[in-house]
C-alpha cells in the first residue's frame, strides 16, 4: 500500500472526527453564550433593583431622620410644657395655701378698746346678741329681735339698740362703716297678709335690715355710715331642717362694723360756690 493510500485511511476518520468534536462544541458554546446572556440580563435586571432599593432606602432613611428630628423638637415641646405645667401647679397651690391663709385670717380686726367694748355689750344681752370677735360682727337674733313676720324691732331689740349706738360713735368706731345685713331661714312666708308687705324671704331679710338701720339712724348713729343688704335664705350658716323647719340660726340680721367706703364709689367733689352776679349800670 502507498504512503498516500495509508495517510487517506488516517486523516479522514480524524477529518471526520474533528469536524464531530467541532459540531458538538459549537452547541455547548451556542448555549453557554445564550445561557450567558440570560445571566448578563438579569444581572442587569438585579442591578436597577438594587438601585431602586437603594434609592428607596435612602429615601425612606431621609424620612426617618427628618422624623426623628420632629421627634425631638416634639419632646422638647413636651418638656417645656411639663415644665411650664409644674410651674403653674406649683404657682397654683401657692395661690391656693394664700388662700387658705387669707381665709383663716380675720375680716376685719377691731380696735382692742372697741372690740372689748362690744364683747361687753354681747355678754351683757346673751339672749338677743352675739359678737364675732374674729370677724369684727354682732348679731341680732331675730326670733328675739322680731315678732313672727314683722320687720320693726321689738321693745326689748330697741332698748339694745340704743346701747349699741354710743359704741359705734366712739372715737374708736368713728371712722368705721356699719353694714346691717338681713337673713332668713328656708321657710317660705304663708300667711297672706305677711306676704303684702314681706312678698318673700328676700324682702323679709331687706326689711328687717332696714328696720334695724332706722332704730340706728334713730338713736343718733350718722346715716352716711349705715349699709342695708338682704341676703333672703341664700346665705345659712347652719343647715335648715327638712320639711320647711327651717332653723333659728339662720333667722338674724348682722352688724358688719368695717372700713368707711367699702363698695362706694368716690365722693363727688362738692359744687363749687356761686359768685353773686356783678350789679349792672341801669
Amino acid at each position: 500500500m502507498s504512503m498516500r493510500n495509508r495517510l487517506g485511511k488516517f486523516i479522514l476518520p480524524t477529518v471526520v472526527l474533528t469536524a464531530a468534536i467541532l459540531s458538538a462544541g459549537c452547541d455547548d458554546v451556542q448555549q453557554l453564550k445564550a445561557a450567558n446572556a440570560r445571566l448578563s440580563e438579569r444581572c442587569e435586571t438585579l442591578e436597577g433593583e438594587n438601585d431602586r432599593l437603594l434609592m428607596e432606602r435612602d429615601r425612606l432613611q431621609s424620612e426617618l431622620d427628618g422624623q426623628n428630628v420632629l421627634l425631638e423638637e416634639q419632646k422638647k415641646k413636651v418638656a417645656g410644657l411639663e415644665d411650664a405645667n409644674r410651674l403653674l401647679t406649683d404657682g397654683l397651690e401657692q395661690l391656693r395655701a394664700e388662700y387658705r391663709k387669707l381665709a383663716n385670717l380675720p375680716r376685719h380686726r377691731l380696735p382692742a378698746k372697741l372690740n372689748t367694748a362690744l364683747q361687753e355689750f354681747a355678754a351683757a344681752n346673751p339672749n338677743i346678741v352675739e359678737y364675732d370677735v374674729e370677724n369684727g360682727m354682732v348679731k341680732f337674733k331675730s326670733d328675739f329681735t322680731f315678732a313672727p313676720g314683722e320687720a320693726a324691732p321689738n321693745a326689748e331689740a330697741t332698748a339694745m339698740i340704743a346701747k349699741l349706738v354710743p359704741i359705734l360713735d366712739s372715737p374708736e368706731a368713728k371712722d368705721l362703716a356699719v353694714y346691717v345685713a338681713g337673713h332668713t331661714d328656708d321657710m317660705r312666708i304663708s300667711r297672706p297678709e305677711t306676704r303684702r308687705r314681706h312678698p318673700n324671704n328676700w324682702y323679709l331679710s331687706a326689711h328687717r335690715a332696714v328696720g334695724i338701720q332706722k332704730e340706728l339712724a334713730g338713736a343718733g348713729l350718722d346715716p352716711t355710715r349705715i349699709c342695708v343688704m338682704g341676703f333672703g335664705e341664700y346665705h345659712p350658716v347652719e343647715p335648715n331642717k327638712p320639711n320647711q323647719k327651717g332653723n333659728a340660726a339662720n333667722r338674724r340680721v348682722e352688724l358688719w362694723i368695717v372700713p368707711s367706703g367699702s363698695f362706694l364709689t368716690a365722693a363727688a367733689p362738692a359744687a363749687a360756690p356761686e359768685t353773686p352776679e356783678a350789679p349792672t349800670s341801669e
